[in-house]
């Protein structure tokens, strides 16, 4: 059980802030529930029961695995699926599969698409800009909080892991 004041990381909204926990009657019946504030979108609370069979909270990763997760841009990026639905079938997958390195890799996948696209005047499609923006701000969000580091400084260090 998490406590008031602890740091999660909640699917694809990334870290929160525990900040209560409070009773309440969503469904009917009163349960506890943890109220989070959201670290990537100030203002936003979300809530998630105390009691879950399927939890979408996870701990905060620490530094030993940032580094890990770091190393996921040196790897080179997963076959690009060229047909868009396919595409983004595997991305929605792999977002609710909520595995942190499988994230990453796909952000290096896309990032590592985006600058071979740009080098031939050309641009992601709508979608995937979607989705690695989405993705980018999770993962900065994490890593930024298990490494020390501000996200500047991260987003250049895997900016120069891909370039290479």
């Amino acid at each position: 059980m998490y406590k008031v004041g602890d740091l999660t990381f909640y699917k694809s909204h990334g870290v929160c802030k525990i900040d209560r926990i409070t009773e309440e009657s969503f469904s009917g019946e009163p349960k506890l529930y943890y109220v989070l504030q959201s670290k990537i979108k100030p203002g936003v609370t979300l809530y998630h029961p105390v009691e879950s069979d399927n939890s979408q909270l996870e701990r905060v990763l620490d530094y030993d695995e940032a580094v890990q997760l770091m190393d996921c841009f040196n790897n080179p990026p997963n076959d690009w699926e060229e047909k868009n639905t396919n595409r983004h079938r595997v991305q929605v997958e792999t977002l609710n599969g909520n595995n942190h390195f499988e994230v990453a890799q796909l952000m290096n996948t896309l990032l590592r698409k985006e600058l071979e696209l740009q080098s031939n005047d050309k641009k992601l499609a709508s979608q995937d800009t979607q989705t690695l923006q989405q993705i980018s701000a999770i993962i900065y969000d994490v890593l930024e909080l298990a490494l020390e580091k501000p996200k500047d400084k991260i987003e250049q260090e895997i900016r120069k892991r891909i370039q290479k």
